[in-house]
């Protein structure tokens, strides 16, 4: 969950926060190397506990409780596709990244009309405003996870 402070603080640092989604990272490390309730918790609990040491995402507009939806997708996904269901790295990540957008959209559209915005614009702005994030996380995620979870069945038990 620290990470999940340290890597959006650094990428807005140089201009690349929301382009990027460096909150997913270690929401969906989470996801894919601790069980269930951890990941689910790493994903709802992370916009917040960033929210109120550094002020991103904010709390109003509701973009906290956006991500934090999000991150609850992208926590649980796939662990529960990965590890329960023995799903490869990229159908869990292509599955819980699938319904993610969705939520994404959802959710934005939602908290636009609330606010009285262009909702459907703001909820497809938004969608298409992250997806170099997603090629990249598409990109480094299944050979990093194959590497650590390799690292971790390498790793004798301690007894």
């Amino acid at each position: 969950m620290a990470l999940s402070v340290v890597l959006p603080w650094l990428f807005h640092a140089v201009g690349l926060g929301s382009f990027l989604l460096p909150m997913f990272y270690p929401i969906l490390s989470a996801g894919f190397l601790t069980p269930f309730p951890i990941a689910l918790t790493v994903g709802l609990l992370s916009p917040f506990v960033s929210s109120f040491l550094t002020g991103m995402p904010p709390l109003y507009p509701p973009m906290a409780f956006v991500i934090s939806a999000e991150g609850a997708v992208l926590g649980s996904l796939p662990s529960i596709l990965h590890h329960r269901f023995g799903a490869g790295i990229r159908i869990s990540l292509a599955a819980a990244l699938a319904a993610e957008r969705v939520v994404l959209v959802a959710a934005i559209t939602a908290a636009a009309r609330w606010l009285d915005l262009p909702a459907d614009f703001l909820g497809w702005a938004s969608f298409l405003r992250s997806l170099p994030g997603v090629i990249v996380i598409f990109a480094i995620f299944p050979p990093l996870i194959a590497a650590v979870e390799r690292k971790i069945l390498a790793r004798p038990v301690m007894e």
